[in-house]
């Protein structure tokens, strides 16, 4: 399922249709090139389709609900704290945890991020859940 937002963004972007795809298209392509510059994250996969998302907290909230929601953060996660922080940021919008997704989501942080992208998109749960017992 994708959480497919289309809006024009009118001051900066001098009317840009930018498409916010946070399950991301293409799935069975990687992610080759990932940019960040002006808290746009420009996404390049392998089979050379473009994407641009812009960062910002409607972004958090879009991670939180399509990825943390029917899957959330587990003990074992790589990336719990980031999961944790998005998940305050949109819930309690703790400014704290806002300020860490936005170094996190920065210019010179483009490894890490996708790293972390790529994680995400591949993060299944299916099996681990079958392991869970309701007490």
């Amino acid at each position: 399922m994708y959480i497919i937002i289309n809006f024009i963004h009118k001051h900066k972007y001098k009317l840009n249709n930018i498409y916010i795809y946070i399950k991301m298209e293409y799935l069975n392509n990687e992610i080759s090139v990932l940019v960040i510059d002006n808290n746009i994250l420009k996404i390049t996969y392998d089979n050379n389709v473009e994407q641009e998302i812009i960062i910002d907290e409607l972004f958090y909230s879009n991670m939180r609900n399509t990825w943390l929601i029917t899957q959330p953060p587990f003990i074992s996660d790589s990336y719990k704290n980031i999961m944790n922080d998005i998940i305050l940021a949109c819930i309690h919008k703790n400014k704290r945890c806002i300020n860490d997704l936005n170094i996190f989501f920065s210019k010179g942080n483009e490894e890490n991020v996708m790293k972390f992208l790529t994680y995400m998109r591949k993060r299944d749960l299916t099996e681990e859940k079958k392991k869970w017992k309701i007490i």
